[in-house]
């Protein structure tokens, strides 16, 4: 259930691939610091699952759509399904988290049950998209039973799941309560999907010559407004942002199978080998080839 992945993993669209837990409660619990991550931060990426983060040391931003919010040490936050968001340390310092990303099938069942016909669809619909919450007594209950939820996953004593589900169940009750108070701006529907269609096709054609043009027309706009978007919603080109996809899906084919760099290259869509060798050290700190014997050396020592 712990997950202490230094990646994500995600589809053509941007979308994370949640590891479904060979058991029956699947709840993806997070206890890391960002910069163990891929890249030092975690990339822009989405999920249909509901995620609850808190910041336990140091200090980060979180982006969401084109909107972002500094979390200090002791807050923390609430993300609501399909939300394009991104985490990144604002220090050197570690960035301690824990964070739950679980299905709303866990904490209401099937949809014509009364919890997601008078809770769930309510939070999902008309919700905040992001929701901060202060280290205050007001907020308190957000962090009671966040931490409630995350002792009886490490502890995993008989009856475990229902103290989860509770607990996690009162943090939503509580965003409830909040969501008259405030509601963060998201990234309209119209925009989302702009960037998603744009997103697959880049993450389909990472082999190939990209143009801004060519990402342009997937989504059917010009390449001023393709631009725009990146700009806006992901804080990068759309250029910066393609190397940056195309340098981590090489760092994963560097840890994950034995190909020849050269062909790595290729395939992520670097012609030269020198060309990439500079751009993977200049994101991910070290060159492909050490990078590699890094990474197969912590893996031989679990």
């Amino acid at each position: 259930m712990l997950n202490n992945s230094i990646s994500l993993s995600i589809d053509a669209s941007g979308k994370e691939l949640i590891e479904k837990n060979a058991r029956l409660f699947d709840l993806s619990l997070n206890n890391m610091d960002l910069h163990e991550y891929m890249g030092g931060y975690v990339p822009p990426h989405w999920h249909g699952e509901l995620e609850l983060f808190v910041l336990l040391e140091g200090l980060v931003t979180v982006r969401i759509g084109d909107q972002s919010y500094e979390l200090k040490a002791g807050e923390g936050c609430f993300i609501n399904t399909e939300i394009i968001h991104a985490v990144v340390p604002k220090t050197a310092a570690p960035c301690l988290f824990r964070s739950f990303v679980f299905s709303t099938d866990m904490i209401c069942g099937t949809p014509e049950s009364v919890f997601h016909i008078k809770y769930m669809r309510p939070l999902l619909e008309n919700g905040p998209s992001f929701f901060v919450f202060h280290n205050t007594s007001e907020d308190a209950p957000y962090f009671q039973e966040f931490h409630c939820a995350y002792h009886a996953c490490i502890n995993e004593n008989y009856g475990y799941e229902f103290q989860v589900r509770n607990a996690l169940s009162n943090v939503l009750l509580f965003v409830l309560s909040k969501m008259s108070v405030d509601s963060s701006p998201s990234i309209s529907p119209v925009q989302d999907e702009r960037l998603k269609k744009m997103l697959t096709w880049m993450h389909r054609n990472l082999d190939k010559t990209i143009s801004v043009s060519e990402i342009a027309n997937t989504a059917n706009i010009c390449p001023r407004e393709c631009q725009r978007i990146f700009q806006q919603y992901l804080h990068y080109s759309p250029i910066e942002y393609l190397q940056r996809i195309r340098i981590f899906h090489a760092a994963k084919l560097l840890t994950d199978s034995d190909a020849p760099i050269t062909e790595i290259a290729l395939n992520c869509g670097f012609s030269n080998p020198s060309y990439f060798s500079k751009q993977f050290k200049t994101i991910m700190g070290s060159r492909p080839r050490e990078y590699r014997a890094a990474s197969h050396k912590e893996i031989s020592t679990y």
